[in-house]
C-alpha cells in the first residue's frame, strides 16, 4: 500500500460533530500521529480507518481504492489498543495466534508466522505466559505482535503507552520505532502525548474538537505553528505567550506588552503585520529561546525571579511582570536564586505573532503548514 488519503472526512454521533472536515495524505511506510486533547476526535479517525465506524461524510482511500464499504476484516489492518485486549485465559502464543486461526492457515504457517515475529519484537521467550504472568510492557509487545503476525498493509495504535510507567514508556516508544523501520509498514500513532508524538512520529496532525488544525513534520510544527493551539500544545516547557500591542517610533516597529516588556519586531515578522499603532498582538516565544544576562543595558527586559523550578537537566526560571509571566529555560548548573534581578535576552528569530481574535499566526506558516480550513490533500 503506497498511502492512506482521508478525503473531507466526517463523522457525527446525533448532533455531535467528532471530526468535521479532515483532509489528510498519510505517507507509506513512515508513521503519523493524531495528536490533540480527549475528545478531538483522533480515536474517531482510527476507528474510521479500521472500518469499525463508517464516516458521516467524506472517503478514505488506501492507494486508490476507497475503502468506505469494506468491512474490516478486509481491510487488511491490525489494530493495537490502549488496553492491549489479550485473552487472558491463552498464551502469548495463542494470543498472536488467534487471527492466522480465524484465516485457517496450516498449523505450521503458523508456527513460523508467530516465531518470527515474536523474534522480531523480542519476546520469543514470553510465548508459554499468559498475560497475567507478564508485566505491562510484555502485555504490549504482544499485543503488538498479534497486530504485526497478520502483515497488514496499515497499523494503527491507539494510545499504546498510556499503560506504562515514565521508563518503560521511554523504553518501549524506541522498541516501536525500530520495528516500525524494520518493517516498513505504514504506522498511524494515536496520542495526547505531546513528547511521545515529536519523537516517534515523522508527520503530526494536531486536532482539535474534531478539526485539523496543523499537520508536517514535528520541526515544522514547533518552529512554525499555525495557530495559539498548536503552539501552545507543542513544546516542553510549553511556549511563553504575551499579551500586548504594536507600538512605532522612529520608523521602527516595537511590541510592548505593559509597562515592562517592550521588544523591536524583527523585520520579516514585521512584514507580515498591518502596522496599525495600538494593533492587539500575541507574542509567543518558547522558553529556550530566551537567553539570561547579567550585562545592564545589553538586554531589552529585566526581571526579578520569581521560582525556580528543577527539571533534571535544566532549571525553568519564571519572571513576573504584572499579571503576565515569562519562562525561561538555563541548565541545571546555571547559579541563580529566587529573588534575583536578571536580564532577558530574547532570540529575535523564534518569535512568533499571533492574532488574538483568530489565533492564527499572523507571520503565517508556509505553503503546506496550513490550518485544517485551507488544507487539502495533495
Amino acid at each position: 500500500m503506497a498511502n492512506v488519503r482521508l478525503k473531507n472526512i466526517t463523522k457525527r454521533f446525533g448532533s455531535v460533530t467528532a471530526v468535521n472536515n479532515v483532509c489528510l495524505d498519510i505517507p507509506h511506510g513512515k508513521v503519523t500521529a493524531l495528536l490533540g486533547p480527549s475528545g478531538c476526535g483522533k480515536t474517531t479517525i482510527l476507528l474510521m480507518l479500521a472500518g469499525i465506524y463508517k464516516p458521516t461524510e467524506g472517503e478514505i482511500y488506501f492507494d486508490d481504492l476507497q475503502v468506505n464499504g469494506i468491512p474490516p476484516q478486509l481491510r487488511n489492518v491490525g489494530l493495537v489498543f490502549q488496553s492491549y485486549a489479550l485473552y487472558p485465559h491463552m498464551t502469548a502464543f495463542e494470543n498472536i495466534a488467534f487471527p492466522l486461526k480465524l484465516k485457517k492457515l496450516p498449523k505450521a504457517e503458523i508456527q513460523k508466522r508467530v516465531e518470527e515475529i515474536a523474534e522480531v519484537v523480542q519476546i520469543g521467550d514470553l510465548l508459554d505466559r499468559k498475560p497475567g504472568q507478564m508485566s505491562g510492557g510484555q502485555q504490549q509487545r504482544v499485543a503488538l505482535c498479534r497486530a504485526l503476525v497478520k502483515k497488514p498493509d496499515l497499523l494503527l495504535l491507539d494510545e499504546p503507552l498510556s499503560n506504562l510507567d515514565a521508563r518503560l514508556r521511554l523504553e518501549t516508544r524506541a522498541e516501536i520505532k525500530r520495528i516500525q523501520q524494520e518493517l516498513g509498514i505504514t504506522t498511524i500513532l494515536v496520542t495526547h502525548d505531546q513528547v511521545e508524538a515529536v519523537t516517534m512520529a515523522d508527520q503530526v496532525a494536531v486536532l482539535k474538537a474534531g478539526v485539523l488544525q496543523q499537520y508536517g513534520t514535528p520541526k515544522e510544527l514547533l518552529e512554525q505553528p499555525a495557530n495559539l493551539f498548536v503552539a501552545s500544545f507543542l513544546g516542553d516547557p510549553p511556549m511563553n505567550l504575551l499579551q500586548g500591542e504594536l507600538e512605532y517610533q522612529e520608523g521602527r516597529c516595537y511590541f510592548r506588552s505593559g509597562r515592562s516588556l517592550r521588544l523591536p519586531v524583527p523585520p520579516l515578522a514585521a512584514k507580515g503585520l498591518q502596522k496599525s499603532p495600538g494593533q492587539k498582538l500575541i507574542l509567543g516565544i518558547r522558553p529556550e529561546h530566551l537567553t539570561i544576562t547579567w550585562e545592564r543595558g545589553r538586554a531589552p527586559w529585566r526581571g526579578k525571579v520569581f521560582l525556580v523550578e528543577f527539571l533534571g537537566r535544566d532549571k525553568l526560571l519564571d519572571f513576573r511582570f504584572g499579571d503576565q509571566s515569562l519562562r525561561v529555560l538555563v541548565p541545571a548548573t546555571f547559579p541563580v536564586e529566587r529573588g534575583e534581578v536578571l536580564g532577558i535576552e530574547p532570540q529575535v528569530e523564534h518569535l512568533h505573532i499571533f492574532d488574538p481574535q483568530t489565533g492564527l499566526a499572523l507571520t503565517g506558516p508556509p505553503e503546506g503548514l496550513r490550518a485544517c480550513s485551507d488544507h487539502e490533500p495533495a
